[in-house]
């Protein structure tokens, strides 16, 4: 009898695979116990089987028998080999065609070449996929509890230090972060750079050359790193649960803030747009619908520049470069004519001035919700309320806070309403033609200007109308709400 041995273990921080050589160990001596011939050893080590994850020595052993190697699949326990309901009834389908059985050290042989021998196997495996689950279950829910009361989960930050508390006999009792002084002011840098229009990669390249320490102990500063650690939530308080997912739920943390609120507001607002996270080169910096402004009007991809040397002509194509393609330069004019007259405008600057004042109205509804969450996490730390009363009061207010978290994500900070007091007004077209392409995209990007390159017949001339302008954001809002008229 041919047999193929089998070992995992789902947890080894320490990577010392003392576990799984236990495991295939005892295999080995089941299996001389029974005369049955050792052919293959396979082991998976630090994997979990609950979320189907890659297992190569799973897969090796499956493989074997697919190709008629084995007879015999010996395993320290069946819920080594399986945890997911999905990956054990297809390999139970695999084990019949092939009539190869499994015999668990601990445990009751499973012979798949039987009905019955199948069904307890779908049987006890189900027993081991709700361990898993219930052991996830705990595991989330203690995580909540976590998020909820603002403790960090993990390691330390970078810009905080961990302080531990001890009881008598030395026990660690539990820990709190506080700030790191010569770390937290590396992260104020970066914010204060950033939103002094600095590049990422300009700020990474000084830090390295100064040698800053880096996080995580890396080798050099990155414009990634940079860029992450200026847009954390935890710079300002706040604890993120399920970051990414349509969930993700901001709570108090329970560690010091150590950026302003309104500079994390302004720093997230410049590096969040698709403008950002585009790689700027030389040639993109020449011409102004780069870094998201444009867009093509079939995909809704963002645009490029082609060059053509047979007619010395420069495009905007979309990134496949195949839908569509206008000239640079009768493009730009377009959109700069429409940004001129926009900025001419009489009434431009009493929008600008009524914008701020919105601006500010929707921060303090933001800062009121905030704050009160703040109070809430407070009367829970000394016992006023309840959890259950806290979750409800968080949820209420959870609800009201994204609403006037994105509504205030499209306001116009203090910096804007300048840049654009700036430019506004009767000498709107001498002032944007005396400022450089950078310039003019930051005021496009500010006044919330959206071209669409539009799908046309070929033909010769340029057509305006396969150029669409727009302007989105407060400001229009604004124009709307007051009959003012959109570009065309």
């Amino acid at each position: 009898m041919r047999a193929a041995v089998y070992a995992r273990i789902s947890e080894d921080d320490l990577k010392l695979e003392r576990g799984v050589a236990r495991q295939l160990r005892d295999g080995q001596q089941l299996a001389a116990r029974l005369g049955w011939k050792v052919v293959l050893e396979r082991s998976d080590n630090d994997v979990s089987a609950l979320k189907g994850k890659p297992r190569p020595g799973y897969a090796d052993v499956l493989a074997a028998v697919e190709h008629d190697e084995v007879d015999q699949i010996i395993c320290y326990h069946m819920s080594r080999l399986w945890r997911n309901r999905k990956e054990r009834a297809e390999a139970i389908e695999v084990l019949q065609r092939h009539h190869v059985s499994v015999t668990p050290v601990k445990g009751p042989a499973l012979d798949m070449s039987t009905a019955y021998g199948r069904a307890m196997a779908g049987v006890l495996g189900e027993f081991d996929t709700l361990e898993s689950e219930v052991k996830s279950e705990r595991i989330q829910r203690a995580a909540l509890d976590r998020a909820q009361e603002g403790r960090a989960n993990g390691v330390v930050a970078y810009g905080w230090r961990r302080v531990y508390q001890t009881g008598p006999d030395g026990a660690v009792l539990g820990f709190r972060d506080v700030e790191f002084p010569e770390q937290a002011a590396v992260v104020r840098e970066i914010v204060d750079r950033l939103l002094d229009d600095e590049s990422l990669r300009s700020i990474a390249k000084d830090l390295t050359a100064r040698g800053v320490p880096r996080p995580n102990g890396a080798d050099r500063w990155r414009p990634t790193t940079v860029r992450k650690l200026a847009l954390r939530p935890g710079n300002v308080g706040l604890r993120i649960y399920h970051r990414g997912r349509p969930d993700e739920t901001y709570y108090p943390a329970a560690w010091p803030a150590i950026v302003e609120q309104s500079k994390h507001e302004r720093v997230v607002k410049m590096l969040g747009g698709p403008e950002r996270r585009v790689a700027r080169t030389s040639s993109q910096r020449r011409h102004l619908l780069t870094f998201g402004v444009g867009c093509c009007g079939v995909c809704g991809g963002i645009l490029r520049v082609q060059s053509r040397r047979s007619s010395k002509m420069s495009l905007y194509v979309c990134l496949d470069g195949e839908h569509v393609g206008r000239s640079v330069k009768y493009v730009d004019a377009k959109v700069e004519d429409e940004a001129v007259r926009l900025l001419a405008m009489p009434d431009l600057l009493g929008l600008v001035a009524r914008a701020g004042a919105e601006t500010a109205e929707a921060a303090e509804q933001v800062a009121v919700l905030r704050a009160r969450k703040a109070d809430a996490a407070d009367a829970f730390a000394c016992g006023e309320i309840d959890r259950e009363q806290l979750c409800r009061i968080n949820d209420r207010i959870d609800s009201r806070l994204v609403k006037a978290e994105r509504e205030a994500a499209t306001m116009l900070t203090e910096p804007d309403l300048a840049d654009l007091r700036a430019v506004a007004g009767p000498a709107a077209a001498a002032v944007w033609r005396g400022l450089s392409v950078e310039r003019r995209h930051r005021l496009l990007v500010l006044l919330r200007f959206k071209v669409t390159i539009l799908r046309t017949a070929r033909g010769p001339g340029f057509r305006p109308e396969s150029v669409s302008v727009e302007h989105v954001g407060t400001l229009a809002k604004l124009s709307d709400r007051e009959g003012l008229s959109q570009p065309g």
